[in-house]
């Protein structure tokens, strides 16, 4: 096999393995304070995705509800009530329906931590 060929299947076999990171996109950013908060992240436009992911930072957060609320007036209650560490992210939320243009998302949730830091939470669609 020559170094062509050779380099032509070492970049599919990596794209292969890239392009699953790169599906995820970043919806909104929330700072969390040491205390039970409830925050929104909008959505403007059309932005229709069949999953979701919340991606926790800096420290550990308590997840008490999230709701994923449509365009068309829909609303789906999602069940997360769940601690999440820093550096984790939930399971891959399946959106319901068929129309999954989302127009914003709610959280409450606490930053669980002794620190006087905050943390990060990071929503992504694919």
């Amino acid at each position: 096999m020559n170094i062509k060929a050779s380099l032509i299947c070492a970049a599919l076999a990596a794209s292969a393995f890239a392009s699953p990171a790169f599906a995820w996109t970043l919806l909104g950013v929330r700072n969390v304070a040491d205390r039970t908060d409830h925050d929104t992240i909008s959505l403007p436009g059309n932005r229709v995705f069949n999953h979701i992911r919340l991606c926790v930072y800096r420290n550990p957060i308590r997840f008490y509800d999230l709701q994923v609320r449509y365009r068309n007036g829909g609303v789906q209650d999602v069940s997360v009530r769940d601690f999440i560490g820093p550096g984790q992210c939930t399971r891959s939320i399946d959106l319901n329906g068929a129309d999954r243009n989302i127009d914003r998302i709610d959280m409450t949730y606490e930053e669980t931590s002794w620190r006087r830091r905050t943390a990060t939470v990071r929503v992504f669609g694919e």
